[in-house]
C-alpha cells in the first residue's frame, strides 16, 4: 500500500510536471508561431517603394514585386491595359502595338485575392424585374487566384506576390497565338517562341501615378529546338525577347456624357446591348472620343478646359516636324465646326524631358525604324470601356516609309501576290493605310517621270503624302474609323484641278486612295489631301459639338446633323463594307486605291499613264556607273499600280450602291441600288481592253531584261533572280478573275435583276467571253493570252460543276456551261497553226474532258 501510494504519488507529479512542461512547450510554441506571421510593415520593409493608383514594393535585390491592395480597391473595376514596348514581328508583337483593353477587379475568396476579367457589354433597365438576372449565361474570367501573404486589418490591407500575376502570362498573353489553317492549303512550318523562362523574364520599369501605375516586363521565350529560324530580325531563334507594359488606370471621375453611335457617322465604338430593350434595335452603342468641354459654354467659339495635346517624339526629324505640327493642327478647322478653338495642340518632345513617350499620360507621335515594318502609320487610342471616353492614344509612324526602301521580300515582276508581300500581321486590326500610302507615292514619283514633273514638285509628293498619313492617323486617335467611301468627291477631270481641290481632293482623310496623278496632258494638282475633308468636317460635328442639357432637344440637334448624311460630300463606308477583297462586300464606291466618282474613267487615265510610264522608266532610272535597282523598284510599283486600278475597276460589275439613309430623310434612296448596266458593261470593256488585251502589258516588255535586283552576298541562295513575267501578268489577272468569277457576284448579278438590275448574268459573261477570246480568235495566241484563256476555261468548268459538283448557284452553272460550249464552237474550227493549234487543241480536250465525265 506504502509502494502504492509512493507510485501513485510519482505518477501524479510526473503527470503534473509533464503537463507544465506541455503547456510550456506549447505556449513557447504558440509564440514562435506568432512571430513568424509576416505583417504587412515586415512584406514590404526595406522595399523600394512605388506608391500611387497602385502600391508595389519591390525587392533590391532580387526584383521580386509584392503588391499592396487596399480594402477599398476590392471590388471596383478599373481598367487594365498593354502595349508593346518592344518587341519582334516573328513574335506577334511591334512597338507601340495597343493590345488588351478590358475592366478587371480584385474581389477577396477567403485567404485570396482573385483578379476578375468581366464584361460590360449586356446591360438591363434596373428598373425592369429581369434586371435581378443580371449575369446569367454570361462568364466572367478569373484570371488570378493568389494568396494573401498579409492583412493588416487596422489600415485595411492585403499583400499578395505580383511575380506569379506579372511574370507570367495570367493576365496577358504575350505568346502569339497558333495561326489557324488556311483552307486548300497544306499546313506549314511556322516561327514559335518555345516556352516563357521563368529565370530569364524579369522587370524592366515600374512607374507609379496616382490615377494610372505602369509596369514593363522583359518576357523571354526559350525554344531548345527552332525549327524554323525567322527572319534576320531574331538574333537568335532559340530565345525571343518581348517587352511588354501592363497599365492599370482609374476609371474617370468626370461628368463625361457619352455620345450615341449611328450608322451614318464612321466612329470607334463601345457596343452595349440591352437585353431588357423591346425595340428592334436593341443597341445602346456609344462612340468614342476625347472628354472636350468649353471654357465658356455660352460662347459660338471657345477653348476647350483641356486640349487635346499631341507631343511629337524627340526622335523626329528635324526637316519633317513643321510638317508634321502644320498637319496635326489642320484639325482645328474640324473642331471648330464643333464650337471649339485650338482644341488640338501639337507640341514637341524636349530633348530633356524627363517622361518617356511610353508613359499613357502622354499622347506622341513616335517613329520607328524596323527591319520589317508592320505599318506606315499606326493610331490607337484608349477608350473607357464603360462609356468611350477616350484616356490616351498613341500614333508610331514607321520611318522607311519615307525614304526609298524596298520593303518587300518578294516583287511584283517575280509573280508575287500583293497578300504574299504584306506584312505577316492581322490587316483587320491594324491600320495598313501607311502601307497603301508607301506603294501609291513611290508608284507616283514613277509616274511623275511621265510629266517631267520637276523636283519641287516631287518633294511637294512627299510632304503631301506625310501630311495625308499624319491626318489620318491623329483621326484615328479622334475616334473615327475608316471612310472608304471618301474618293467620290470630284469627278476624274476636276480632281486635277488644284482651284477647285484646294487641298481637299477626297471627302474625308480616313480614305485609302491612290496618289492623284495627273494623266498626259493635263496639269498636275493636288496628290493628297493637305487638311480635314468636309466628311471630316462634319462627323467631328456630330462627336464632339457640346451636348443640349434637355434629352429631347439634344435628340433633334444630333438628327439635324444627321440628316446631312445623303449629300455626296459627307459618303461614308468603312472596312465592314469595303471590297478589297474577291467577293468582300458589294458598292464598288467603297474601296481602297480608287480616286474621283469616275473611277473606271479614272483608271482608264491611270492606265495610260503607265504605259507612257514605261516607255521612260528604263531611261529617268537607269543612270550610269549605277545597278538597275531604282529600275527594278519603279517598274514594280508600275505594275502594282496597275493591278490596283483593275481591281477598282472590277468592282463595278455586279456592284451595289448603298444607301444608309433612314426612312423619310431629305435625300434618300432606296438602300440598294444596282450600278447602271452602261458603267458595268464599260468597266468589262475596260479590263478587257487593259487588262485581258493580247498587247496586255506590251509597254513594259523593253524594261524585262534588265529587271535585276542588287546582289547581296548569299541573299539569293536557292532563288532564280531572272523576272517571273507570265506569273507577273496572270496573278494580276487571277486576282481580278477571282472577283468577276466569284460565285456571290455571279448570284448577285442575278439577284439584283429582282430590283433594278439590267445587266443580265449571261450578256455579262458573254462580254468576258468576247474580251478573253474574239482579239486573236483568226490570229496568232501570244503566250499571255493562252494563260489567261486556259485560267478562264478552267474557272468556268469549276462553276458548271461538269466535273465535279460545283459550289456556285445553278443559275451560274448553267451559265458557265453555255460560255463552255460557245468557246469551244470558237475553237472547234480554227485551230490555227503552231503553237496556237497545241493550245487551241488543248482547250477543246479540257471541254471536252469535262463533259465527257474521262
Amino acid at each position: 500500500m506504502i509502494q502504492s501510494r509512493r507510485f501513485k504519488g510519482l505518477t501524479v507529479g510526473v503527470i503534473t510536471a509533464l503537463a507544465l512542461s506541455s503547456s510550456a512547450f506549447a505556449a513557447e510554441k504558440g509564440d514562435k508561431s506568432k512571430k513568424k506571421e509576416k505583417t504587412v510593415a515586415d512584406l514590404i520593409k526595406d522595399k523600394t517603394e512605388y506608391e500611387g493608383f497602385l502600391d508595389f514594393y519591390q525587392d533590391p535585390k532580387t526584383g521580386s514585386l509584392m503588391l499592396v491592395i487596399e480594402e477599398s480597391q476590392l471590388n471596383k473595376p478599373f481598367i487594365y491595359h498593354t502595349h508593346t514596348v518592344n518587341g519582334v514581328l516573328d513574335a506577334g508583337h511591334f512597338k507601340g502595338a495597343f493590345r488588351t483593353n478590358r475592366l478587371l477587379e480584385f474581389r477577396k475568396s477567403f485567404d485570396k485575392i482573385e483578379i476578375v476579367s468581366k464584361t460590360p457589354r449586356y446591360i438591363l433597365d434596373e428598373n425592369n424585374a429581369i434586371s435581378r438576372s443580371e449575369g446569367t449565361n454570361i462568364s466572367e474570367a478569373i484570371l488570378v487566384a493568389a494568396s494573401i501573404e498579409a492583412h493588416d486589418k487596422e489600415k485595411g490591407q492585403f499583400v499578395i506576390k505580383a511575380d506569379p500575376v506579372l511574370l507570367s502570362e495570367s493576365l496577358e498573353k504575350v505568346s502569339p497565338y497558333p495561326r489557324p489553317p488556311i483552307p486548300g492549303q497544306p499546313p506549314r512550318p511556322s516561327f514559335k517562341v518555345g516556352n516563357l523562362s521563368k529565370s530569364k523574364t524579369k522587370y524592366d520599369s515600374i512607374r507609379s501615378y496616382p490615377q494610372n501605375t505602369d509596369v514593363v516586363v522583359e518576357y523571354v521565350f526559350d525554344n531548345k529546338a527552332p525549327m524554323v529560324r525567322g527572319s534576320q530580325a531574331v538574333s537568335d531563334p532559340r530565345t525571343v525577347t518581348v517587352q511588354l507594359q501592363h497599365s492599370f488606370i482609374q476609371l474617370p471621375e468626370n461628368d463625361y456624357q457619352p455620345r450615341r453611335d449611328d450608322p451614318r457617322v464612321g466612329y470607334f465604338t463601345q457596343q452595349f446591348d440591352d437585353l431588357s430593350s423591346n425595340s428592334w434595335a436593341p443597341y445602346r452603342d456609344v462612340i468614342n472620343r476625347w472628354n472636350l468641354v468649353k471654357k465658356d459654354p455660352d460662347a459660338e467659339l471657345s477653348e476647350p478646359v483641356e486640349p487635346i495635346v499631341w507631343w511629337i517624339e524627340n526622335t523626329t526629324p528635324v526637316e519633317w516636324r513643321d510638317v508634321i505640327k502644320e498637319a496635326g493642327e489642320a484639325w482645328n478647322i474640324a473642331f471648330e465646326k464643333a464650337g471649339f478653338k485650338n482644341a488640338l495642340q501639337v507640341k514637341v518632345q524636349p530633348d530633356d524631358a524627363e517622361w518617356d513617350a511610353g508613359d499613357i499620360r502622354y499622347n506622341v507621335l513616335r517613329w520607328t525604324a524596323s527591319p520589317r515594318p508592320p505599318f506606315g502609320g499606326y493610331g490607337p487610342s484608349l477608350p473607357n470601356p464603360l462609356t468611350g471616353e477616350i484616356i490616351a492614344a498613341d500614333i508610331m509612324l514607321e520611318y522607311s516609309y519615307f525614304r526609298n526602301r524596298w520593303l518587300y521580300t518578294s516583287l511584283f515582276s517575280d509573280g508575287a501576290s500583293s497578300e504574299q508581300m504584306m506584312p505577316d500581321m492581322p490587316v483587320d486590326l491594324y491600320c495598313s493605310a501607311g502601307h497603301q500610302l508607301h506603294d501609291s507615292m513611290l508608284a507616283g514619283l514613277a509616274l511623275s517621270d511621265v510629266n517631267d514633273l520637276s523636283l519641287d514638285m516631287k518633294h511637294k509628293l512627299v510632304e503631301q503624302a506625310m501630311s495625308r498619313l499624319i491626318l489620318h492617323e491623329i483621326g484615328h486617335t479622334l475616334g473615327l474609323n475608316h471612310n472608304m467611301k471618301a474618293s467620290q468627291l470630284f469627278n476624274a477631270t476636276d480632281v486635277h484641278d488644284a482651284s477647285k481641290t484646294q487641298g481637299i481632293v477626297t471627302g474625308s482623310v480616313m480614305d485609302y486612295p491612290s496618289a492623284n496623278i495627273a494623266p498626259p496632258g493635263m496639269t498636275q494638282g493636288d496628290y493628297y489631301d493637305t487638311k480635314p475633308g468636309p466628311y471630316d468636317l462634319w462627323v467631328i460635328e456630330y462627336g464632339y459639338s457640346p451636348a443640349l442639357a434637355d434629352a429631347d432637344a439634344e435628340e433633334k440637334r444630333l438628327q439635324t446633323i444627321l440628316s446631312r448624311s445623303t449629300e455626296a460630300a459627307l459618303a461614308f463606308g468603312n472596312d465592314a463594307e469595303d471590297m478589297r477583297s474577291p467577293g468582300r462586300h458589294i458598292d464598288p464606291r467603297v474601296m481602297i486605291g480608287d480616286m474621283s466618282n469616275e473611277a473606271v474613267k479614272y483608271a482608264q487615265g491611270r492606265f495610260e499613264l503607265i504605259r507612257d510610264a514605261f516607255s521612260k522608266v528604263k531611261e529617268n532610272t537607269a543612270k550610269d556607273g549605277n545597278n538597275y535597282q531604282q529600275l527594278l523598284i519603279a517598274s514594280n510599283f508600275l505594275i502594282r499600280e496597275w493591278g490596283t486600278q483593275a481591281g477598282v475597276v472590277s468592282r463595278y460589275v455586279g456592284g451595289v450602291y448603298t444607301d444608309r439613309a433612314y426612312v423619310g430623310q431629305e435625300g434618300a434612296t432606296q438602300p440598294f441600288r444596282p450600278v447602271d448596266a452602261e458603267l458595268q458593261k464599260e468597266a468589262v470593256k475596260t479590263l478587257n481592253d487593259y487588262l485581258f488585251a493580247p498587247d496586255v502589258m506590251a509597254a513594259a516588255e523593253p524594261v524585262y531584261a534588265y529587271l535585276q535586283p542588287q546582289r547581296r552576298g548569299f541573299n539569293g541562295f536557292g532563288q532564280n533572280e531572272d523576272p517571273k513575267i507570265h506569273d507577273m501578268v496572270l496573278n494580276n489577272q487571277r486576282r481580278v478573275m477571282a472577283h468577276l468569277l466569284h460565285k456571290d457576284v455571279l448570284k448577285r448579278i442575278t439577284d439584283t435583276a429582282l430590283y433594278g438590275n439590267e445587266y443580265s448574268l449571261n450578256e455579262y459573261l458573254s462580254d468576258l467571253t468576247s474580251g478573253i477570246f474574239e482579239a486573236d480568235l483568226n490570229g496568232e495566241v501570244n503566250t499571255y493570252r493562252q494563260n489567261l484563256q486556259n485560267d478562264y476555261v478552267k474557272k468556268l468548268i469549276m462553276i458548271s460543276g461538269a466535273s465535279k459538283p460545283s459550289p456556285y448557284d445553278y443559275l451560274s452553272q448553267a451559265a458557265a456551261q453555255y460560255q463552255l460550249k460557245a468557246i469551244d464552237k470558237m475553237i472547234k474550227y480554227n485551230k490555227g497553226e503552231g503553237a496556237t493549234r497545241v493550245h487551241r487543241e488543248y482547250l477543246h480536250s479540257q471541254i471536252d474532258k469535262a463533259f465527257s465525265g474521262s
